[in-house]
């Protein structure tokens, strides 16, 4: 690729990769949905007698979804659990989606380039040891 053009779409702030985004996403995505399966699991076979958790009159099945969307929701925004960041780890080994590594080394040559590009347009380097 030549050096001016790339010089030329650079940003000084950068977008972030469309790919790794979509990653981000759809892994937080999966490990909220594993929580939510196992909080409702959990709670389904905790002994709470004949009428469960919240009951069994009308109604009581939406707090029982409310209650497993919400405390998944809590447990993955903690980000404690790990699943999605070992999903995108998985994917950064297998050359699936640019690891945060390679995108910070890029945009440091990136940077590198525009520095000496505009010290070169304004007469030279200032090198100071």
């Amino acid at each position: 690729m030549d050096p001016l053009l790339k010089l030329n779409t650079m940003s000084q702030n950068p977008r972030p990769d469309k790919e790794r985004v979509k990653a981000e996403k759809t892994a937080g995505q999966f490990e909220q949905m594993f929580v939510r399966t196992m909080v409702s699991s959990l709670r389904e076979t905790a002994s709470f007698g004949d009428e469960g958790m919240f009951g069994k009159g009308p109604g009581s099945d939406t707090f029982a979804d409310w209650f497993d969307q919400h405390l998944a929701e809590q447990v993955s925004s903690s980000n404690n659990v790990g699943i999605a960041k070992q999903l995108l780890v998985d994917l950064e080994r297998h050359g699936e989606i640019p690891s945060d590594l390679q995108k910070k080394a890029r945009d440091a040559a990136d940077r590198t380039f525009l520095t000496a590009h505009n010290a070169l347009g304004n007469g030279g380097l200032n090198v100071v040891l």
